[in-house]
């Protein structure tokens, strides 16, 4: 009992500190996709036992990283802007616009959610061009369907319940700046090394 205590406890502050160091390194913003990818580096590590020192690690998978993982989130923001105001512009439009403006952008908006989740651990597990990057963030979960649906039904759930009130944001904040993040990245992590196992 006394080793299974000791390990959770060592785990449980093992991602305490990727959280605090994911947070910190986010907060240039600009630098949130180098973040999410040195994050998900140690986290599909640990998920296999093969992590060595989580700060060391962290910050090696960040400097290298670094370049591709900014252009990839920069690329994201703007497309995200994009979509942001077509929806705005759908929700504006009247009758047969608005009904198929709004399948169009849902699955626009399908596909940018998966790009989102999906491109950044590809980043920390392989090493490809970052057009090769966003095109593999939606064949290879279209390949594992199964597995890839229930890491976006994990992610968005924990992300919605967060929004329910005023009292779920309350918590969700002080949860995610603890431990959130890298608790959330920790539980898909199992199975995205189960949809990457096969490409590796």
């Amino acid at each position: 009992m006394d080793n299974i205590i000791v390990r959770i406890l060592t785990k449980i502050f093992d991602l305490i500190l990727l959280n605090i160091l994911f947070i910190v390194c986010s907060l240039p913003v600009i630098t949130i996709g180098a973040s999410i990818t040195a994050l998900y580096t140690v986290l599909l590590k640990m998920t296999e036992n093969e992590e060595g020192y989580i700060l060391r690690g962290f910050l090696s998978a960040f400097k290298k990283n670094f370049r591709q993982s900014t252009i990839v989130w920069i690329i994201l923001l703007i497309i995200g802007a994009f979509i942001a105001i077509d929806i705005t512009i759908i929700f504006n439009a009247k009758g047969t616009i608005r009904n198929v403006g709004f399948v169009l952008i849902s699955i626009v908006s399908l596909f940018y959610i998966m790009e989102v989740i999906f491109i950044f651990p590809l980043i920390a597990k392989f090493e490809n061009t970052t057009l090769r990057m966003f095109k593999n963030a939606v064949l290879i979960p279209a390949s594992k369907l199964p597995a890839a649906v229930m890491v976006m039904v994990i992610v968005i759930m924990c992300i919605v319940v967060t929004f329910l009130n005023q009292a779920t944001i309350l918590y969700g904040a002080i949860i995610w700046n603890v431990i959130g993040v890298a608790l959330v990245g920790y539980a898909v992590s199992f199975l995205l090394n189960a949809i990457f196992r096969s490409f590796l």
